[in-house]
């Protein structure tokens, strides 16, 4: 089943549910409060019999005895007082004395006169009920007070049966109850036709995502357009965490052909001399001297640099990229370095401004991964600084954020803007027509991204004070 359907489904069950609650409910407080209307709208009909009974009360000697068990007796005062009353044009004028008031004409009787019964001030039955109808249920009595004087003398009950007696009440409530039932069935069918459409357009946000997984898993993420976000709700969240999905797959589809292109042109380079000479030598154009296996060799040793650079490019992108953490000083350790590389400086005509630090700078690092680290810093300063210019190389620390900052600048040329962000990028030159020999691969950089990142650090590239390029590289303490 559709999610449209299961939604329209559960929206109509509440609805039913809810109408079902809201008809009981209303059914329930309307048979009570009418069944309260009734009773009290016979109360206020019996006030004239109360009335009458505690006058004859007092006019037999404030007594009971002259009505205890006397039916016909109580027949009169029912007829008086209910049937009587209860025509304008048949009461009497004489004084509402039982004993003495003449009857008319027999008269139908009241309604209520199988349900009336009167008990002294004590409880004490004076007038029951005539037998109780098997079929009817249990009846509830209502006590009315009678008082004389403000002192209770006896009680009228009626007895209320859980049924409504009359014809016109019952017509009335069947048809109050018959209106609600058309009232909540319109309710549920307003319900249906909003449900459905409402559930349908709940949905097609993600139908249009099942559609563009489907064309993602089919491989057309090119052609895939992103999804609408016209809303700000989880399904807006969720179009949006996907727009960002394509767009990151899309980048890196392009980064890897890019990538793969790069690398076929890289290694093109260096194979193709080899094929050249090589065949320059099997047809004899050049001689087999110790000149031309030297030149070859230089060729096969970059292209092994070229090899491992890509494979420990590849490693860190695995997280495979091996690090073996010890104590180590960065102080004595950079200090080392910059002394074992000296002389390759001084043979490039560039002089050397190395700044340790006062305190010791403990890391818990990979000595070697660093040592890879430096050599390729300086590579880079070798490889594209002019002849007479100067490297300087500073540590910095920052106790509080407990870090510390190898700053390593070099002299002209510099580096244009648009550059800067692109330096760790692999296979990424600043000056693509550079030859190879002196230019690099440019991978140099990125393994030192790699590295630092490894580590738990950072590294950025700027522009230097002495009007080359700064590469600060950012490391953790050892606490």
């Amino acid at each position: 089943m559709q999610i449209r359907y299961k939604q329209f489904l559960v929206i109509l069950v509440a609805n039913l549910l809810l109408a079902a609650a809201l008809f009981t409910a209303v059914s329930w407080n309307f048979n009570r409060s009418f069944r309260d209307y009734v009773r009290n709208d016979q109360a206020k009909e019996l006030q004239p019999f109360v009335e009458g009974l505690a006058e004859a009360f007092q006019h037999n000697g404030n007594q009971w005895l002259w009505l205890q068990n006397n039916r016909r007796q109580w027949q009169r005062l029912v007829q008086q007082y209910l049937i009587q009353n209860s025509d304008p044009q048949s009461r009497l004028t004489e004084s509402p004395q039982p004993t003495t008031r003449p009857l008319r004409m027999p008269r139908p009787p009241h309604p209520m006169t199988q349900r009336l019964l009167l008990s002294d001030a004590q409880g004490n039955p004076i007038i029951d009920l005539p037998s109780i109808n098997p079929e009817h249920r249990k009846p509830s009595i209502q006590w009315l007070p009678i008082k004389v004087e403000g002192e209770l003398v006896g009680q009228l009950g009626v007895a209320h049966s859980t049924e409504l007696e009359r014809e016109m009440d019952r017509l009335f409530v069947t048809h109050q109850l018959q209106q609600l039932a058309w009232i909540v069935l319109g309710i549920l069918l307003i319900s249906v036709g909003l449900a459905f459409p409402f559930a349908k357009r709940l949905v097609r946000p993600v139908t249009r995502l099942q559609e563009s997984m489907q064309q993602l898993a089919g491989g057309n993420i090119e052609q895939l357009e992103p999804l609408p976000v016209i809303s700000d709700d989880e399904l807006g969240r969720l179009a949006h965490a996907f727009n960002l999905l394509t767009d990151t797959l899309k980048d890196n589809l392009k980064s890897r052909q890019q990538w793969i292109a790069d690398i076929s042109h890289e290694l093109r380079t260096p194979v193709a001399i080899l094929q050249g000479e090589l065949e320059a030598l099997i047809d004899g154009v050049r001689p087999l001297q110790p000149s031309s296996l030297e030149s070859l060799h230089a060729e096969v040793g970059r292209l092994t640099r070229l090899i491992n650079d890509l494979y420990e490019l590849a490693l860190s992108d695995q997280g495979a990229l091996a690090y073996h953490r010890e104590e180590l000083s960065l102080n004595i350790l950079l200090s080392d370095f910059v002394e074992e590389s000296e002389p390759r400086l001084l043979e490039k005509d560039i002089q050397l401004d190395f700044q340790a630090s006062k305190h010791p700078l403990i890391l818990f690092a990979d000595e070697s991964r660093l040592i890879q680290l430096f050599r390729n810093l300086l590579n880079n300063s070798l490889r594209y600084t002019n002849a007479g210019g100067q490297l300087r190389v500073r540590l910095l620390e920052d106790r509080q954020k407990g870090m510390v900052t190898v700053l390593w600048e070099d002299s002209h040329p510099g580096v244009a803007d648009k550059d800067l962000e692109r330096l760790f990028e692999r296979l990424y030159r600043t000056d693509s027509a550079r030859d190879r020999i002196s230019g690099g691969v440019g991978l140099g950089l990125a393994i030192c991204q790699a590295i630092v990142e490894g580590h738990q650090g950072w590294i950025e590239a700027s522009h230097s004070e002495l009007g080359g390029l700064a590469i600060a590289v950012h490391l953790p303490l050892y606490r």
